[in-house]
């Protein structure tokens, strides 16, 4: 027996007629139409718009520090006292907060001005300085300063707001300020024998 018929037998039939119809080829699908290749093209344009935004996000955070700044910075100011005399010393505390969206933060040149009411206050002496300036991340920054009191007799005064720059550009800040009361000469010998 042939070992062709031989083989007919056993596989029943299986075995095309022609041999060269076992080997034709299926016609093969574009490989665009291949659904892994749908989904990986979806996921690199998803990513690619993402970095896309958040670059374009951080860029702007990076070029303007006025839409870096959280929300809500804020200052305060203390001092260390309520009721002064005039030729005494007062110190004067001020912090001022603020943070950055963008993580980690960018690093800024910090600029602090802290005005005070030039015709009742000056500077205690010469090395005193009421501005601040450095190279930093957000955070609370301090300023300390000393001013005598030179006028105002029995005047209320309250101290402005501190001003806060970063790269130039200023930031509003909220918060509240001291007020002081610059007591008369008799007040102010009176006030202060009880100390």
């Amino acid at each position: 027996m042939n070992l062709k018929k031989s083989l007919e037998k056993r596989v029943r039939g299986w075995l095309p007629k022609e041999p060269r119809l076992a080997y034709t080829h299926k016609a093969s699908k574009p490989r665009w139409r291949n659904p892994y290749w749908i989904t990986f093209l979806l996921v690199v344009v998803v990513a690619m718009a993402a970095v896309t935004f958040f670059g374009v996000r951080t860029y702007m955070h990076y070029s303007n520090p006025t839409m870096d700044v959280a929300p809500t910075p804020y200052y305060e100011k203390t001092t260390n006292s309520t009721t002064v005399g005039i030729g005494d010393v007062v110190e004067v505390n001020v912090w001022v907060h603020w943070h950055g969206y963008v993580v980690p933060e960018f690093k800024r040149n910090v600029k602090i001005i802290d005005p005070f009411p030039e015709s009742h206050f000056s500077l205690a002496s010469e090395n005193e300085t009421n501005i601040y300036q450095s190279q930093g991340y957000g955070g609370s920054y301090q300023l300390k300063y000393l001013l005598r009191v030179v006028g105002g007799e029995g005047a209320s005064v309250e101290f402005p707001a501190p001003r806060l720059y970063l790269d130039g550009v200023e930031i509003p800040l909220s918060g509240k300020s001291p007020t002081l009361e610059i007591a008369s000469k008799q007040n102010a010998k009176s006030h202060f024998f009880f100390f």
